[in-house]
């Protein structure tokens, strides 16, 4: 059972899927934010699913390997692959897909059952100075089109937003840093879509490196630091509240210390 850490995790997606190599069909619950349950799911190629959804929320599922093709409600059908997103509005839903021709292996963020209260006016004021991309809320979020809607890097683009989530696109250069912070009030966590990258949290705690696929969960209170180590820009999609709370100094009276 998935549980919400105290401690940063890190998993591997390639040790997830050597460990599950012998099955054709697994699941693995990843953890928990207090808003969303975060699954991987492992298919084998050419595999068909029919199934219905019934939530009150959106659930949205990212391609980490491989690809699939989904129709919704009967719709036209997409074609997703590695790095794409797919999300599933709210509601009654009628879903059919199939694996292509490689096994894949996608997460799945969907709803834990815990309930959590967030002022929409606050989404729209904190929304005037953030880029959306053309596809942000849309059934498929091509990764591809995403990127090609910027000319440069380092670049950030929300693609997701609703009342419970907020997902950003972050796109930084070689060797390049974010500027170290924390939140107060909510967990971050973050799959890695390109390259490689180095988490620094908290104090004097073993660097985290990770890579394309894997999942990095930093709870609330520590502070953060992401640095791309590839030879090749990184992307990484960031899960936040929409309230999306930074603390970037250590001598803000107004704010709790961060945890080491």
């Amino acid at each position: 059972m998935a549980e919400i850490y105290s401690e940063p995790y890190h998993l591997k997606i390639s040790e997830l899927i050597d460990l599950n190599h012998n099955r054709d069909i697994w699941e693995f619950d990843a953890f928990e934010d207090g808003r969303n349950l975060a699954k991987i799911i492992g298919e084998p190629p050419e595999y068909p699913l029919h199934f219905s959804v019934q939530n009150d929320f959106n659930e949205w599922w990212v391609v980490l390997k491989g690809s699939i093709r989904i129709s919704i409600d009967s719709d036209q059908e997409i074609f997703a692959k590695s790095g794409d997103i797919i999300r599933i509005p709210s509601g009654n839903h009628e879903i059919q897909f199939t694996t292509n021709l490689d096994p894949c292996v996608r997460l799945v963020v969907t709803q834990q059952g815990s309930e959590q209260v967030i002022n929409t006016e606050e989404i729209e004021n904190s929304s005037q100075s953030r880029y959306f991309s053309k596809s942000t809320n849309t059934t498929h979020i091509s990764l591809d089109d995403v990127i090609n809607e910027f000319e440069n890097s380092p670049w950030t683009s929300t693609i997701l937003e609703d009342e419970r989530n907020r997902a950003n696109l972050i796109c930084h250069n070689p060797g390049m840093s974010n500027n170290p912070h924390w939140h107060p009030a909510f967990h971050e966590w973050w799959t890695i879509l390109k390259g490689s990258l180095t988490w620094e949290v908290g104090d004097n705690r073993p660097i985290i490196h990770a890579e394309k696929g894997d999942l990095i969960f930093v709870p609330k209170g520590f502070l953060h630091k992401i640095t791309t180590v590839s030879d090749e820009t990184s992307l990484r999609l960031a899960i936040t509240t929409p309230e999306d709370l930074h603390i970037y100094t250590t001598d803000d009276d107004y704010a709790p210390p961060p945890k080491s």
